[in-house]
């Protein structure tokens, strides 16, 4: 009998497009998008779907990342995707968002994150095992990750497949 292949799981981690702070009075987690925002999202569609199937999106509940969800969904063609918001990704700290990457069910290969920095490029550059320069507002970034349980994430265990960042409006 031949050897178990160990599964190839992918991640894909996109930042929130840019949030207005025109309202300073309202609580970080109820800021919605700026101008900016809304079209750096809708424009990034198209390029992140091309490289991934974003059939599985964990989001952090806040404002922003909900509204970078619909304004990118908008965008794609109708299919089935699972879309789980999730108080757990409502963090800034990478520890925090490893912690709960680990406990993505095993049957998952593939799972898109969308959430806050520095959280999400600490913990890209903790997973490939060096840490990117930027991750900028609504930048998306594709990680292969050959485990067999989300549980054994470890430093250094992924490859960064693509880095996708929004193109400057001049």
């Amino acid at each position: 009998m031949g050897k178990k292949k160990t599964p190839v799981r992918t991640l894909t981690f996109l930042r929130h497009a840019k949030s207005s702070w025109k309202e300073a009075a309202l609580a970080d987690l109820d800021r919605p998008l700026n101008k900016r925002g809304r079209r750096d999202a809708v424009a990034m569609a198209s390029r992140i779907a091309a490289g991934s199937s974003l059939a599985t999106i964990f989001a952090s509940p806040s404002l922003r990342t909900r509204e970078t969800v619909f304004r990118l969904l908008e965008q794609l063609p109708a299919q089935d995707r699972q879309l789980v918001f999730d108080h757990a990704l409502y963090t800034f700290d990478s520890t925090a968002l490893i912690n709960a990457l680990q406990t993505l069910d095993d049957n998952l290969l593939d799972a898109a994150i969308v959430g806050h920095n520095p959280a999400l490029q600490e913990t890209i550059g903790w997973l490939r095992g060096s840490s990117i320069a930027a991750f900028p507002t609504a930048a998306c970034a594709k990680l292969t990750i050959p485990l067999a349980h989300w549980c054994d994430l470890a430093q250094g265990c992924a490859t960064l497949d693509w880095l996708l960042v929004p193109e400057k409006k001049l």
